[in-house]
């Protein structure tokens, strides 16, 4: 039985190793002829297409790996690694179009023997092959693992530094990276040996408004001058932001307060669209960039958590009070700048919403209460100041008063409303307090603190008349005017009666009685209180002399006018009489009655005895003589201009009688005198005449114009 079993056992032991290659996989290497015809054309030149650079090496605990490039077009390109034991004991491994290969020792290939090993690329008929690699793979170099996927990554002085963990055993590895923007291609870099106690670190650049995608690969170091290991594969891609995140345009709408005491804030605009590289895009890439909502409470400083931090949403609700709001940008390196705005307290005040009263130990104050188990917060501040001066105290939560009614006390010692100013009283309520976007507004009102009465009251009042039977009594309006919805209305009184009601600083008093002596006051009432009368201001109407001097200031403007008008006519009659004086009118010589005769005078005949006789009188007489103009021709004008001849005076003889003035010569004797300029006979002969003589004209015409007689020779 012995040599028959021993031969069996050697028989199985050669037929394993047959059915072993016969069975061909992916992960055993095949001991048969490769499924495609061996039409070699050999190792391929630099230039041509086909397998190159087939590199094999041990990986750090996980086995053996090949890797090779193909050069040219790889559709339809079938692979196959073929490794050769021995001249005439070869097997495969078909990796299809992968240029990669990963086995285990227990494939079929031994690793501690020199094994052959080289590629053969099929298609179409064709067969490429690369050039053959011997080696024993069990002490070839060894692939290192890529750094891990937890890597850190923090920036500073304007660089990228990444951190990772060093795995186990594969110490002293040279590290490159390589790092892509959006659309642009891979740029190769290296970080050099950089190994500090169980970890390894890397300085990157690092982009201000762009994201980065990096990737990074590990070998291991032999020595000064040697060539490296094989380098490990890429990491998985870390994506980093750019250093500023981009800022959203955001805008927040506040409508009006509701009847639930809160808000609601919406927010409008777009936030930014990044742009990222392919191996970023994911939804936990690294690369994306937050927005938040942080919320700041600024009323109601004694609350016990102030801000919020929220998610960006599209509306959301908040109390009456003041806030900040904030929208910040983060991404892995924290948060970047943010925006902020302001949202003003809700300023609308409900007059004698609040119930007050005076205590001796202080000043309490009650309001509806909205619900048990809710927490109040009164909240003071003096009127237009910030928020900053504002104080407050909180209520404990507590189940419904049976009043309904919640209370608050501000004791004496606390000195709180001791001050004589407008406080703006505000009460929150909440069911969460430590949440800032949990209050809600119950209602808003004025106080005036101290004694109100006391200094609402009206000062610096005054009296004026408008008429015999009434005054306006003006005063300066009330501390209470200035603190909204506390002054409620001034009463007037004088005498003992009060007048109605009146929301003005002044009122006019009417049906005076005349020498009546009055007092009047004015208080300013509050809601609640009466306030207190002001000092009582005296005055007197006198209406009798207000008529008096009345009357006295029309007479004497009467007075005037008559006075300024007779003095007007009397001027006017005074000139008219003394023009004629002052400027006496030119003699009209053709209206003169000078040269009329009398009709009984009109043919006496003057003779002188000669005209030394007619001389001789003429100079006796020459004192009393008559002066008279020339007579003019009928129907000629006297020429102003135009001087006269000299006029000639002669003397009446002394017993010669007047002519009358209006006696006028006969019509024949006129006629002589008009139209024959020569004389008759002076002298006895009759024969001289007074041609070429002005004098002896002009005095022949003074003796007919003026029927002046000369004596006669019988003294007649």
């Amino acid at each position: 039985m012995g040599p028959p079993v021993a031969r069996l056992v050697l028989l199985l032991l050669f037929l394993l190793p047959m059915q072993g290659a016969e069975s061909c996989g992916t992960t055993r290497c095949c001991f048969q002829d490769p499924p495609y015809r061996n039409t070699d054309s050999g190792s391929p030149p630099a230039s041509a297409s086909g397998p190159r650079d087939l590199n094999c090496y041990r990986i750090f605990g996980a086995g053996y790996k090949c890797s090779w490039e193909y050069e040219g077009p790889t559709a339809g390109v079938s692979h196959f690694l073929r490794c050769c034991l021995s001249p005439r004991r070869c097997c495969y491994f078909s990796t299809g179009s992968a240029t990669k290969l990963q086995f285990s020792d227990q494939s079929g290939i031994p690793v501690l023997s020199d094994v052959t090993l080289w590629v053969e690329s099929w298609a179409t008929n064709r067969t490429e092959k690369s050039p053959e690699l011997t080696l024993k793979l069990h002490y070839s170099s060894v692939q290192y693992d890529p750094p891990p996927g937890d890597i850190r990554v923090s920036r500073g002085a304007g660089k990228l530094y990444m951190k990772w963990e060093t795995p186990a055993g594969q110490e002293g590895a040279e590290v490159q990276f390589r790092r892509r923007t959006p659309g642009s291609p891979w740029k190769l870099g290296d970080c050099g040996h950089r190994d500090d106690a169980g970890s390894e670190s890397c300085f990157c650049p690092l982009e201000v408004n762009e994201t980065q995608e990096f990737q990074l690969r590990r070998r291991r170091q032999l020595g000064p001058g040697a060539p490296g290991g094989p380098w490990s594969s890429w990491s998985s891609p870390v994506c980093v932001p750019s250093e500023t995140p981009p800022q959203p345009k955001v805008q927040f709408s506040v409508e009006p307060l509701g009847r639930d005491g809160r808000r609601r804030v919406t927010w409008k605009g777009e936030l930014p669209q990044l742009q990222l590289p392919e191996g970023c895009r994911g939804p936990k890439s690294g690369a994306r960039v937050t927005y938040r909502l942080h919320l700041h409470m600024l009323s109601c400083p004694c609350k016990a958590q102030a801000t919020k931090t929220l998610s960006l949403r599209t509306t959301f609700n908040l109390s009456g009070a003041a806030y900040d709001l904030a929208v910040i940008s983060e991404n892995r390196f924290g948060p970047g700048p943010n925006q902020s705005w302001h949202i003003p307290a809700h300023t609308h005040t409900e007059p004698g919403a609040l119930n007050f009263g005076a205590r001796a130990n202080g000043t309490t104050v009650s309001w509806p209460d909205w619900a048990p188990g809710l927490t109040y917060c009164i909240e003071w501040q003096p009127q237009d100041q910030d928020e900053s001066a504002a104080a407050c105290a909180l209520t404990a939560p507590k189940d419904q008063d049976p009043a309904g009614t919640g209370t608050h006390l501000w004791s004496r010692a606390s000195g709180a409303l001791e001050q004589k100013v407008c406080y703006r009283i505000t009460i929150f309520a909440s069911a969460q307090p430590k949440k800032a976007n949990s209050w809600s507004s119950v209602l808003s009102t004025h106080h005036f603190g101290g004694n109100a009465s006391e200094v609402g009251v009206p000062q610096h009042m005054s009296v004026k008349t408008l008429s015999p039977d009434s005054v306006l009594v003006d005063w300066k309006p009330s501390l209470l005017s200035t603190c909204p919805g506390v002054l409620k209305k001034y009463i007037v009184r004088w005498w003992d009666k009060d007048s109605n009601q009146v929301s003005e600083t002044q009122v006019t008093l009417g049906g005076l009685r005349a020498g009546t002596a009055y007092s009047v006051q004015v208080r300013a009432d509050m809601a609640t209180l009466r306030g207190a009368w002001s000092q009582p201001q005296h005055f007197h109407v006198e209406i009798q002399l207000l008529e008096v001097s009345d009357l006295a200031i029309i007479l004497a403007s009467l007075g005037s006018f008559l006075s300024i008008l007779l003095l007007g006519v009397l001027g006017y009659f005074s000139l008219n009489r003394a023009l004629p004086h002052l400027c006496p009118p030119l003699p009209t010589p053709c209206a003169s009655t000078a040269l009329e005769f009398p009709s009984s005078q009109g043919k006496q005949a003057w003779q002188w005895t000669s005209m030394a006789d007619f001389l001789q009188e003429e100079e006796e007489s020459l004192k009393e003589a008559l002066v008279v103009t020339m007579p003019c021709e009928k129907g000629d004008r006297a020429d102003l201009d135009t001087p006269s001849p000299p006029k000639v005076r002669t003397e009446l003889p002394p017993d010669a009688p007047e002519p009358a003035p209006d006696t006028e010569l006969p019509l024949e004797d006129r006629r002589r005198v008009q139209g024959h300029p020569e004389a008759g006979a002076l002298g006895p002969s009759g024969q001289d005449r007074l041609e070429g003589s002005p004098v002896q004209a002009a005095g022949l015409s003074l003796l007919l114009g003026e029927q002046m007689q000369s004596p006669r020779p019988d003294g007649t």
